[in-house]
């Protein structure tokens, strides 16, 4: 299912997948993960039940090198009826025309994208600037790639002039040392990415209550596409009819 042109920012609750498992981790270490569900599928449809409109799901185990979810996503697209953004791993093409053309609205860009220009502007190219998203995820100032395991020889600004020479129009801008952490966006490097213009923005990391929800949105930019939650719909510390309703307004 495609994605829709969203008239306000959008609560993206996120479902991340490794060994066939719901999971999160802390600031992305493998070794720091939260076990929250064996049934991906239930979880989606309950986000969906209260109300989201979108999904954001990784493959966290493809993005490590370790056996991919790619069926598990699928699956979690017949599943919904709404559209589905995925990421994690993806890092060539075939892969890309698979999950698209099975019905996930848009895919998830990183590591290959940021080591291969060429890669990047033939996806946008082949499938749309609608339909390709690039990883924004951001150590510090710098870019990092491989599970954010390595560095990609990119700062913020470098890594937003790359992307957009390769005509894409989507970012996930994730702040590493805030993710999994419930301890609040990094709200000076997304208002960075959205005041740099010509993409929208959907923000990632350290949303842990209501306030951060708020912050983010109080922002009050017309780039910024949404905001994905994670642990803190699974712990209860967001509601995410409530997220929704703030959204919305």
């Amino acid at each position: 299912m495609l994605f829709p042109e969203f008239d306000s920012p959008q609560i993206f609750p996120a479902i991340d997948l490794r060994g066939g498992r719901c999971v999160r981790l802390v600031q992305g270490r493998r070794e720091a993960e939260i076990h929250y569900d064996d049934d991906p599928l239930r979880v989606a449809r309950r986000w969906e039940d209260e109300g989201a409109r979108c999904l954001h799901v990784i493959d966290l185990g493809a993005a490590f090198g370790e056996p991919d979810s790619t069926e598990m996503v699928l699956e979690i697209v017949s599943a919904v009826n709404i559209p589905v953004q995925t990421g994690g791993g993806i890092r060539d093409g075939e892969r890309v025309d698979r999950l698209l053309g099975a019905g996930v609205g848009r895919v998830i860009l990183g590591t290959r994208a940021f080591r291969d220009a060429a890669f990047l502007a033939g996806v946008v190219e082949k499938h749309g600037e609608h339909r390709v998203v690039v990883g924004l995820d951001c150590e510090g100032d710098r870019v990092k790639v491989s599970g954010w395991e390595e560095d990609s020889h990119l700062d913020v600004a470098s890594g937003l002039k790359f992307v957009k020479e390769a005509g894409v129009l989507h970012l996930l801008v994730t702040a590493i040392d805030r993710d999994g952490t419930l301890s609040g966006a990094r709200e000076e490097l997304i208002r960075e990415v959205l005041d740099a213009g010509e993409v929208k923005v959907v923000a990632a990391g350290g949303i842990g209550r209501m306030e951060h929800v708020t912050a983010l949105l109080e922002l009050d930019h017309p780039a910024l596409e949404g905001i994905v939650v994670g642990r803190a719909l699974y712990e209860g510390t967001v509601d995410l009819g409530e997220a929704l309703r703030r959204a919305s307004n």
